[in-house]
């Protein structure tokens, strides 16, 4: 962002140019307004945007910020990692303790399936992949919280590889690298819609 004053350069963040004092928190308003705007025209009413996060925490939003979304990875991925095997073992536990009556083995599988569900549940729960009017965001974690993001102008190349199965299912993995850096820097794995995703990226970026 650059300031209407003096024209350096100066922090998203900021409140006022370092440079000449003038006060920027209009300007970057009238920013995010613009790519908020640019976004409803593109999509219409497909597009979430809004002030308060529902994932996010809310004190991780900088002033005049808003979400276009949030989204944990697809359930897809969690379900052939872990559900599918879970159902079967709770299946197959259940099916020895009513059948062949062995208990101790029945009640073993029934709980390795109730575990194994739950750690799936856990782990999709805990990714959280966000998009706002300034920044891309990683959150991973479920009691220790690990925090990534980039800002947009930052943003230098973005790629989307799908797999087959990811396309049966709609959802994929989008890679973004930054300026200065030759490896990736933030990577949205299996999200849903990935293709949508991408174009409401690729319009913030164009702003």
């Amino acid at each position: 962002m650059y300031c209407s004053k003096c024209g350096k350069e100066v922090e998203v963040s900021s409140q006022y140019c370092k440079h000449c004092g003038a006060r920027l928190e209009d300007e970057a308003s009238e920013s995010a307004h613009e790519r908020v705007h640019e976004c409803a025209k593109e999509y219409g009413e497909d597009v979430p945007t809004y002030e308060k996060p529902k994932m996010i925490p809310l004190d991780m939003m900088e002033r005049n910020e808003r979400i276009v979304f949030e989204t944990h990875p697809s359930k897809m991925e969690s379900f052939f990692k872990y559900i599918a095997g879970a159902v079967l073992l709770l299946a197959g536990g259940i099916a020895i303790l009513t059948v062949l009556s062995w208990e101790i083995f029945g009640i073993v599988l029934i709980v390795v399936g109730l575990v194994i569900a739950l750690a799936g549940y856990l782990k999709w729960r805990s990714v959280i992949y966000a998009l706002t009017t300034n920044r891309i965001i990683v959150l991973k974690g479920i009691f220790a919280k690990h925090e990534h993001e980039c800002r947009l102008d930052k943003v230098q190349d973005i790629m989307m590889n799908i797999s087959l199965k990811q396309r049966m299912y709609n959802y994929g993995n989008i890679y973004i690298t930054t300026a200065g850096t030759s490896h990736v820097e933030i990577k949205w794995l299996n999200i849903p819609d990935p293709r949508k995703k991408q174009k409401l990226l690729r319009t913030l970026l164009a702003r």
